[in-house]
């Protein structure tokens, strides 16, 4: 029977929680920022997007999506053992898994730029669109590696409390990431369809 984790070390008074919660604001108020540029450039266009700028694909970015969706099942999973102290290995086996979504979700992303229909330097909703979607990129660059060192170290060992705390941490950030392409999914790829 697994021992159940200090609930200490994966609640609001490990230091670590705290972080993650204030590092999540921040990056949620960049993310704010991004959304309300998108706005304010398209409150100054006549049409939107622009004249010559055909609507953005929705085909591998709705596949993304559903990637990005379906991945925080494995990073739930895994702080589910991790809180329980299941075994190491099958904490970092369901973290590997999770990472994996997250190459996946690279990759598709890396797609998702063709899927703008735009350049960078075009105009300014190319520049908002492709920033939106570099900077929602850079989140799950460092997400993924975050979640394949704290698998490696499950793996390798030695693991301690604290390691075991780590993966309800990379959790709540991937959670994070999940939850804000489906808003800039929303923006991006739905909106201009709607508004």
């Amino acid at each position: 029977m697994p021992v159940l984790a200090n609930d200490d070390a994966f609640g609001y008074h490990a230091p670590n929680w705290w972080g993650s919660r204030v590092m999540i604001f921040v990056e949620g108020a960049a993310f704010a920022i991004l959304t309300a540029t998108y706005f304010y450039i398209w409150w100054n266009f006549g049409s939107w997007p622009p004249p010559r700028t055909h609507l953005p694909d929705l085909g591998v970015p709705s596949i993304n999506l559903l990637v990005l969706t379906v991945s925080a099942a494995p990073f739930w999973n895994a702080t589910r053992l991790a809180r329980r102290h299941e075994r190491r290995v099958v904490v970092g086996a369901w973290l590997t898994l999770g990472a994996l979504f997250g190459v996946a979700a690279i990759v598709l992303r890396v797609l998702e730029f063709s899927a703008l229909h735009t350049h960078f330097g075009s105009d300014p909703y190319g520049s908002i669109t492709w920033t939106i979607l570099a900077v929602h990129l850079a989140h799950l660059l460092a997400g993924t590696l975050q979640t394949l060192l704290i698998a490696l170290v499950m793996f390798v060992g030695p693991v301690e409390e604290k390691h075991y705390a780590d993966v309800g941490v990379v959790a709540v950030y991937w959670y994070f990431i999940v939850i804000s392409w489906v808003a800039l999914y929303a923006i991006v790829f739905i909106a201009p369809r709607l508004l």
